[in-house]
């Protein structure tokens, strides 16, 4: 029905011409085509130039008279960006009898706009021409309903900026990229911009990047050659963009002592271009921008509006990922102090092996496990032989070292993946053995006795070697056996009474003549 209309006023200004002249002629028809009150681009079913009314030129920006042709302007898909052409070139659509109402870009070589498009024939007396109604935003803002345009762009805008709130605020770390995109080319399919960007500064402030990019059908991306640039390179854009906002209309404009800023944008095609400063926890973040390629253009208020309210979306979402982020270090640094507070609460400071106060724990814990579970548990309680005589006699220093080999020892000696070495307190050693029986821990003990010697250190003090020993005390709970009545009832849950048992061992081993292991 709209392309009705639209073809049908060309048609009716034709028919009243007719009336008033008998033929007309090519050049007659192309005249009247040219001055239509509305954007069209027209051809003749004969020839392939291709000719634009002056409402056309207009909306365009296009200066110079009958500026258009052929090779001046381009149609592209908005959605997969792609160059219509073949089947799908408008003209042809129109000329192979199929109907055309369809979005397009359209590229000229002064602007470059998103478009609705209509096309229909026009049969004169000199011949038929293809005729396309171009209609743009442009158009939309110079009729009669300008103000109720503004206002359905105003509410169509917060519903677009409500839109993406929602999801941002929902987003994880993982997903704000792709929305990041998703906001860009909504922004700037919706405002008819060239190009909309996202430039975060590196933390020390010196470089910026290009991290996230849309631009539209037919545009050149620069992403990849954005990378990194070096901030200092940009005085007149920084000293703008720190103010909150940089807006050039005309980049030609741009004064000549930042002509190199000027050349740059230049050799983007860039005529117009809008950034505003995102910030984040007090500092500048980044920017968000976009450009207008082919012809200068004056930014309106609302462009402007538009852009400062997208940024501070942007803003408040890399405030609260910024926010996140330190909690998460924070919490990350609060867990490791924890375990760090824990690891120093529960090992000895000077052989580096559990304390007593983790052995404690230990033992009680494997006492009711190995119970449960009906599997053995033995403990053995070291003590090193005539140690106070050894600090005497080569000083304390050399006795906290000795400390050090007998706690690697006891580690080298004890192979099991749930045995633990403890020391139990000045010189004496503890060391648990969940699943051993008393055979295996006769040869433990054994390979303890015949490792400590192996050391060779020196203890001219001692009363049974000419070297370091030690005395050992063994003691082992096996609920598979029957057990004597000084182990029943209560008594076997008892990790006092085990390590009673355990010292008494020991007091024997002593007894014995030190460097032993008793039961």
């Amino acid at each position: 029905m709209r392309e009705a209309k639209e073809i049908g006023i060309f048609s009716a200004t034709f028919k009243e011409y007719r009336m008033s002249r008998t033929v007309l002629n090519k050049k007659e028809a192309l005249s009247i085509l040219r001055q239509m009150p509305s954007s069209i681009l027209f051809k003749s079913t004969d020839s392939n130039k291709v000719y634009a009314s002056e409402c056309f030129e207009k909306d365009f920006g296009i200066i110079e008279p009958n500026g258009i042709t052929s090779n001046s302007f381009t149609f592209y898909d908005p959605y997969s960006k792609k160059e219509m052409l073949g089947r799908a070139d408008p003209f042809l659509l129109v000329e192979s009898g199929e109907q055309l109402a369809k979005q397009c870009r359209l590229q000229t070589q002064s602007r470059t706009m998103n478009c609705y498009i209509e096309g229909g024939m026009v049969n004169t007396s000199s011949g038929d021409w293809t005729v396309l109604h171009i209609k743009t935003n442009v158009t939309d803002l110079l009729n009669d309903s300008h103000k109720e345009s503004a206002v359905s762009q105003h509410i169509a805008f917060n519903q677009l900026l409500t839109n993406f709130s929602s999801k941002l605020i929902n987003s994880s770390v993982h997903e704000l990229d792709g929305i990041i995109d998703q906001a860009l080319a909504a922004f700037g399919a919706f405002c008819d911009v060239d190009r909309c960007y996202l430039f975060e500064f590196s933390d020390d402030g010196q470089k910026m990047s290009n991290t996230h990019e849309w631009a539209a059908a037919g545009v050149t991306p620069y992403i990849d050659e954005l990378q990194n640039m070096p901030a200092d390179t940009m005085p007149f854009f920084i000293s703008h963009i720190s103010n909150g906002i940089f807006k050039v209309n005309d980049v030609s404009s741009i004064p000549d002592f930042a002509i190199e800023e000027r050349q740059i944008f230049q050799e983007q095609r860039i005529c117009s271009i809008l950034c505003m400063r995102i910030m984040v926890d007090g500092t500048m973040y980044g920017f968000l921008g976009c450009d207008i390629i082919g012809s200068p253009y004056a930014w309106k208020a609302h462009d402007i509006e538009y852009l400062r309210r997208i940024g501070e979306m942007l803003g408040n979402t890399l405030q609260n990922l910024h926010n996140r982020k330190a909690l998460h270090k924070m919490q990350l640094e609060l867990l490791e102090a924890n375990k760090q507070l824990e690891r120093l609460a529960n090992i000895d400071g000077l052989t580096g092996i559990p304390n007593r106060r983790l052995f404690d724990a230990t033992l009680k814990a494997d006492i009711i496990r190995c119970n449960e579970q009906k599997i053995p548990i033995s403990l053995l309680l070291i003590d090193v032989d005539h140690f106070k005589q050894y600090n005497d006699c080569y000083g304390h220093v050399a006795g906290d070292a000795v400390l050090k080999s007998v706690a690697e020892t006891l580690s080298n000696s004890c192979l099991g993946s749930d045995d633990l070495i403890a020391r139990f307190g000045g010189e004496e050693f503890a060391v648990i053995l969940p699943g051993t029986a008393s055979d295996s821990l006769a040869t433990i003990a054994a390979r303890i006795l015949r490792n400590v010697t192996y050391l060779s250190i020196a203890h001219e003090k001692s009363q049974c070697s000419k070297t370091l020993t030690v005395s050992i005390g063994m003691v082992c709970l096996d609920w598979s056996e029957t057990e004597p009545e000084s182990m029943r009832g209560e008594t076997k849950l008892s990790a006092t009474s085990f390590l009673e048992k355990a010292d008494a061992a020991l007091y024997r081993a002593k007894n014995a003549g030190r460097n032993c292991a008793k039961f």
